[in-house]
């Protein structure tokens, strides 16, 4: 394979921008932790993503597309190839459809609605990360998916088309989507929002944001959010896997420097040298521990990111 710094010359040729080589994947990663990629590249625009996407079919390099870097683990061993972080962002208002970049943070979509007294997606207040990464695993909180609110995507497909989906084209289900399994890239969401008393907007904001904050470990805290989704039975309930954890003694849990946070159960802290290798053999042991005492198999909701395995 070609150095890191051959691979930027091919990329800079090709996308009329610059890559960055040997990039700490640790500076990205809300967990603080990953060794290097070959190469790293912040898109600024759609035409900055399709290139570097095209760029990376036409050369056979592997790519990953990140947002905020909120839900990820990446690899000691860094990424052999591309790390494309998305930095696409703007909000426009038409009527009651608010359009919406998919590099956007959240927590700019939720202040732009709250600023314009719109209600339908209060609920995201707190949730870290971006729009296009919210899309993809069908973000939600308290109830609420954001796939609720969504009129309709457009995705930048594997042969280099782009394409809009529907809500419904989009298979909307608990922290799934259809992007889980055909992988495109989402460029742009549009999502239905309703004029809404501000007064009751403002304070619905509020209080997602204080009953997070007394759940969550403290802004600045290296943690990835929830470490598994919650298990939904055939029925349709939902077992809490906070619940499950602490119930299988997860309390007080430690492998290296990443520990299980002392506040709620289903959240892996890295307590300032932690190793990807210890967040996952911490993740094995709290998933051994509620399948021997409930017989539930947990499912991670943070991604983790492999060094070298073949991406879809």
């Amino acid at each position: 394979m070609d150095s890191p710094e051959a691979l930027a010359g091919s990329f800079a040729s090709k996308v009329g921008r610059p890559a960055r080589p040997s990039a700490p994947l640790s500076e990205w990663s809300w967990f603080r932790i990953g060794g290097p990629a070959d190469l790293l590249f912040r898109a600024e625009s759609f035409r900055d993503l399709e290139r570097a996407v095209a760029w990376a079919r036409e050369q056979g390099t592997r790519f990953y597309i990140i947002g905020g870097g909120s839900n990820l683990l990446f690899d000691d061993e860094g990424f052999r190839g591309l790390i494309i972080r998305n930095e696409v962002r703007s909000l426009e208002l038409k009527g009651s459809l608010l359009a919406a970049d998919s590099g956007t943070p959240l927590e700019s979509l939720v202040g732009f609605l709250v600023e314009r007294s719109l209600a339908g997606l209060e609920f995201l207040a707190g949730i870290p990360g971006t729009v296009g990464g919210a899309v993809c695993g069908n973000a939600g909180a308290f109830g609420h998916d954001i796939g609720e609110a969504v009129r309709d995507v457009d995705l930048l497909l594997k042969n280099g088309q782009t394409a809009v989906r529907t809500r419904a084209e989009m298979a909307f289900s608990y922290r799934h989507s259809l992007l889980k399994e055909d992988h495109h890239v989402v460029l742009k969401a549009r999502f239905d929002v309703e004029p809404g008393d501000p007064v009751r907007i403002r304070r619905q904001v509020e209080d997602y944001l204080e009953s997070r904050s007394g759940k969550h470990p403290c802004p600045g805290t290296p943690c990835a959010g929830s470490y598994f989704k919650n298990k939904v039975l055939s029925d349709g309930t939902k077992l809490a896997a906070g619940r499950l954890l602490e119930q299988a003694g997860a309390k007080g849990l430690r492998v290296g420097d990443a520990a299980v946070f002392e506040g709620h159960d289903n959240f892996i802290i890295n307590l300032g040298r932690a190793r990807a290798r210890d967040v996952l053999d911490l993740a094995a042991e709290l998933r051994e521990r509620v399948r021997s005492r409930f017989g539930v198999e947990l499912e991670e909701e943070v991604v983790h990111l492999p060094a070298t395995a073949s991406m879809p």
